[in-house]
């Protein structure tokens, strides 16, 4: 699985934009489908996503920028 690596400008006039992130909850409801297929998806490699560390208690979780959401959804290689 890749790494998402975060853009940075070395021109520091240009304006940064953050990419939106989704869990994969936000990121079924978006495309309509169940998050176990959004999860098999991720696990296989076809769709990129980070995974987030939780607090000492919790397991963390994945996100994914929408841009990798819809070029796995649109997609025609797969």
């Amino acid at each position: 699985m890749d790494q998402l690596s975060l853009p940075l400008s070395s021109d520091s006039s240009a304006r940064f934009e953050r990419p939106e992130f989704l869990t994969i909850a936000e990121a079924a409801r978006r495309v309509r489908c169940c998050e176990r297929t959004i999860r098999r998806a991720i696990d296989s490699g076809d769709l990129r996503a980070g995974r987030v560390r939780g607090r000492a208690e919790a397991r963390g979780g994945f996100r994914i920028r929408v841009d990798d959401l819809e070029r796995w959804l649109y997609d025609d290689a797969s």
